[in-house]
């Protein structure tokens, strides 16, 4: 009886359960509902990883610098600490390309476009600070941002954009390297050209070595090129007056305004925004919550400072390049002696001022920063793949698919047209340009948000007013440059630049205006939003990113 009675009442015990589960069930539905949307507007802060490196492993899952956080006075010997990312940034403002804009820049505007040099690397420490704060304070670097935070179609145009603008330079790069090698072997153009693609491997290996051990084979490639054209600019002895004077006296000359426009699109790169934005994830912070704020801070505080001493180092090299060149062609015109002011003949302009010893410097300075630049220029587009598909790519298959990319047009370029770089060098630094206004964008966006940076490191009024001036600065010398390269000989052209323009126009228009997935999650603007809006920024999109970002 009592067997009887007591399995009755399991089964009643056993029907409130499942009662009960079933109105637990509902209620933890209808919970994770609210959770769902009052999470995403937190997701972009929180970080997988407890030292705070970035959501997907990095290359420096092994290898990091790990910052003790210290509320003291300035240290030199914490500075040190955060010394590396600045590095890897700068070499992209030395590459072959920007070196074929300071001898074009020397041979048409003199000194007299050095004051604008100088303001672009000042606007650049501004705009890569900008990048290292986003990653330093979120744990994620640009490429993550964007994908978390547009809709699907548009993260795939901003990736592609961001590969086509790595492989642009990519080209330049490995042909620069296939010139040095020529004027020091006398190989062809097109096998320079094939070994500079194959010896990118060697970085594979360099990397292995650490951090540490990568940061300062990149200083020293840096430094091997600044060596050599310091000493060339001691041998030539340029006119120093005219030098200060075109540093600090604002004047564009007659016919220069599309190589002062170039400067500024060749200082300013895409590629190097989600590079830097990586690359601090390298230095572990202290990021309990008792820390949290203050290691943040300290961090860009160190991570600003790096930045500027590495990108005035990069001027300083930059301005000898024009420097040596300028003097250079002076003396050539002086003496009614015929030259071609190219990256190729380089060699031979500083031959017939210096002596032939001077050829082979300039080569050893080329082939140093190459080199630099197509290792560097692997490494963004890994993070920019890595990024925007969250998928680890390895280094080797991401050399070999860059390779494999750029080897073609490399080779194309080699064997037909090497004579006419400086026009590639143009259609490149226009593509530079087109992408920038997409990267920069959602960079200064980004940061204006209080869901992603949090409320201690959003951008106030201020901040965001000058950004935006900023913003819009950019944008028009972009246009400026794009128009200005495309030649209207033909009512074809006319057309096609201005639907070219509309284009460009209306996505940075979006990019601009439309709200960011962290304030899309509000339900009320996503029910009064039409159904196409609603596909794209739907819940079921929001609870994936959510996961993703919980997992």
């Amino acid at each position: 009886m009592d067997t009887i009675r007591s399995s009755r009442d399991d089964g009643t015990q056993s029907r409130r359960t499942s009662s009960g589960s079933r109105r637990n069930r509902s209620s933890d539905a209808d919970r994770t509902d609210i959770e769902n949307k009052n999470t995403l507007t937190s997701a972009s802060r929180q970080v997988t990883l407890d030292d705070a490196s970035t959501a997907v492993e990095d290359m420096f899952q092994n290898h990091y610098v790990k910052i003790e956080y210290s509320d003291s006075r300035f240290s030199l010997k914490k500075l040190w600490s955060f010394v590396g990312p600045g590095l890897l940034v700068s070499q992209a403002l030395l590459d072959p390309g920007n070196i074929e804009s300071d001898i074009s820049q020397a041979n048409v505007s003199g000194y007299k476009l050095l004051w604008l040099l100088l303001l672009a690397h000042i606007i650049c420490i501004f705009v890569q600070s900008l990048a290292a704060r986003l990653g330093v304070i979120t744990g994620r670097h640009l490429a993550q941002h964007i994908k978390m935070q547009y809709p699907w179609p548009f993260a795939i145009v901003f990736w592609l954009l961001a590969e086509l603008a790595i492989i642009g330079a990519d080209i330049q790069e490995v042909v620069g390297t296939a010139t040095a090698l020529h004027i020091l072997t006398s190989i062809p153009l097109w096998a320079g050209v094939v070994i500079t693609a194959v010896d990118s491997f060697l970085f594979l290996y360099v990397q292995k070595l650490g951090v540490r051990i990568t940061e300062l084979v990149f200083g020293l490639l840096i430094s091997t090129l600044a060596v050599c054209f310091f000493v060339e600019m001691v041998m030539i002895k340029p006119d120093a007056k005219e030098m200060f004077k075109g540093m600090f006296v604002p004047l564009i000359p007659q016919g220069s305004v599309v190589q002062a426009v170039g400067i500024v699109g060749c200082v300013l790169m895409p590629h190097n925004l989600f590079l830097h934005s990586a690359l601090v994830g390298s230095r572990k912070l202290d990021r309990r919550t008792e820390n949290r704020e203050g290691a943040i801070r300290e961090a860009m505080r160190y991570f600003r400072i790096e930045t500027s001493i590495c990108l005035v180092y990069a001027y300083l090299i930059n301005m000898a390049v024009v420097v040596v060149f300028c003097k250079a062609f002076e003396m050539l015109r002086a003496s009614e002696t015929p030259y071609t002011a190219s990256l190729a003949d380089g060699a031979s302009v500083l031959s017939n001022v210096l002596g032939s010893g001077s050829k082979y410097v300039y080569a050893i300075g080329l082939l140093a920063i190459g080199q630099s630049t197509t290792m560097s220029g692997t490494l963004s587009g890994q993070y920019v793949t890595e990024g925007f598909w969250n998928m680890p790519v390895k280094p080797w298959q991401r050399v070999a698919i860059t390779r494999a990319i750029s080897l073609v047009p490399a080779l194309i370029v080699a064997l037909t047209a090497a004579e006419h770089m400086d026009l590639l060098s143009e259609i490149i630094n226009v593509i530079q340009a087109v992408v920038l206004s997409f990267t920069i964008i959602p960079l200064l966006k980004l940061q204006a948000y209080e869901e992603i940076v949090g409320p201690e490191f959003a951008f106030g009024r201020m901040a965001k007013t000058a950004v935006a001036v900023l913003t819009l600065a950019i944008i028009i010398l972009n246009a400026y440059m794009i128009v200005s390269v495309i030649s209207l000989h033909s009512a074809v052209m006319y057309v096609a630049l201005v639907v070219v323009v509309a284009v460009y126009a209306l996505v940075v228009s979006y990019t601009v205006a439309f709200p960011l997935r962290c304030v899309w999650a509000d339900r009320a603007l996503v029910d009064r939003a039409p159904r196409f809006v609603r596909w794209l920024f739907g819940r079921s999109a929001f609870s994936i990113e959510t996961q993703n970002s919980d997992d």
